[in-house]
């Protein structure tokens, strides 16, 4: 009873500060959006209109907004009530999922103490998270999704979650990873047929619609991150770039080879028990591997550090281990404000049309790159011990 009174008076806390944000404008400031609130959930409103008149939401009028749509089709066909969303006050599912959102991070971060909720301070008011809310990504959907996955027992449901996800946005396929832990001592054979239902039914919807999942990776390809608000091992690479004319892909791969081999090397030295996975855990292998993934393959945007917060429950959980890490977290939380009040004063200079970047704007973005970096090399580290003794596990398991 009082854990409940903690969280509600919590959540209505945040959600207060929340609401003075939006209400005072000064969450464009601390987040650097823009002008309005929502565009990218108006994108998803958009692809759903589109789609009830019968039109492409990837190749419709422009007039119409119907060409900006780049998430998968899955999501506008699975979404139930789609006449109800596009004809509501468009403030009604962003405030829902503002107020789940809340709520689910304020359960699992459980700020029972000073230093937990000062961490939770951190996290929710973050300027990354910040810029989630502010924009309303749909990365917020997959944010409670990998919160579900981790809670929930009806395995079944998990299974088409995962297919939902890998069909929204195709990187959250690493999800899968659920199937290993949901359930003790799940036989080899089991995890198989699963496999296998959720590659072809995945496969199935892809190809019943090839086209419009053609246009939505030419839709995604069309954009590319540039280097405000970058949350990505390619930072340093590009800042160099720019700053020293250094060979791009040359420095990338050079980064690469070094990330992997402290990685490796860091995990060796990491001791963690093979004890069952428990909810934490759970959140902790399904985000880390997530996040690790994106860092290391696409230039994201600076909202997609939402999903640290999934990794902070295992790590205080396990404080003594990983007291540094979570240390240096709150480092980063803390400099994305610095960070962020440098780019309210960074203009767009171009000359005879070639973009041009201060100073200070490269020296602030390569030092979020290298603090990125390290964090995500001690991240990458216990995900990939984690990894390694879960198929450890499934050796032995065979072995037997």
């Amino acid at each position: 009873m009082r854990s409940v009174l903690r969280i509600s008076l919590i959540s209505i806390f945040f959600l207060g500060i929340y609401f003075y944000l939006f209400y005072s404008g000064f969450i464009h400031y601390l987040a650097l959006g823009t002008d309005s609130y929502f565009n990218d959930y108006k994108v998803f409103t958009n692809g759903l209109n589109c789609l009830n008149k019968g039109l492409s939401p990837y190749e419709g009028p422009i007039e119409l907004n119907c060409r900006n749509y780049n998430y998968g089709h899955a999501i506008l066909i699975l979404t139930p009530f789609k006449d109800f969303l596009v004809s509501t006050n468009q403030f009604t599912l962003p405030i829902i999922l503002a107020i789940l959102f809340i709520i689910s991070s304020i359960k699992i971060l459980s700020p029972n103490n000073y230093f937990k909720f000062f961490v939770c301070l951190l996290a929710l008011l973050n300027p990354s998270t910040l810029l989630l809310i502010e924009r309303m990504n749909l990365d917020i959907l997959l944010y409670l999704i990998v919160i579900f996955l981790a809670l929930n027992k009806f395995y079944f449901l998990n299974w088409l979650l995962v297919i939902y996800a890998f069909l929204f946005k195709f990187h959250p396929f690493i999800y899968g990873i659920i199937i290993f832990v949901e359930k003790k001592g799940r036989d080899l054979k089991d995890l198989f047929f699963i496999f296998l239902f959720i590659l072809i039914t995945s496969l199935i919807f892809i190809f019943l619609f090839k086209e419009e999942h053609l246009l939505m990776l030419e839709r995604s390809g069309s954009w590319k991150m540039g280097l405000h608000y970058l949350f990505s091992i390619k930072s340093i690479p590009k800042v160099l770039k720019e700053a020293f004319s250094f060979h791009y892909g040359l420095m990338l791969l050079i980064i690469y080879i070094i990330f992997f081999y402290q990685v490796i090397k860091k995990s060796k030295t990491i001791d963690l028990n093979e004890d069952d996975f428990s909810f934490e855990k759970k959140l902790f292998l399904i985000s880390s591997n997530s996040i690790l993934f994106c860092f290391i393959v696409f230039s994201n945007a600076f909202y997609r550090e939402v999903f640290l917060i999934l990794t902070i429950p295992y790590l205080i959980m396990n404080s003594k281990i990983f007291k540094s890490i979570i240390l240096f977290m709150c480092f980063k939380f803390i400099f994305n404000f610095i960070y962020t009040l440098d780019l309210n004063f960074e203009t767009f200079n171009y000359i005879d049309g070639i973009r041009v970047y201060k100073n200070h704007f490269l020296s602030i973005v390569f030092f979020k790159g290298i603090i990125d970096y390290i964090l995500m090399m001690f991240i990458g580290a216990i995900t990939l011990k984690m990894n390694l003794n879960l198929f450890n596990s499934y050796k032995k398991m065979k072995s037997r």
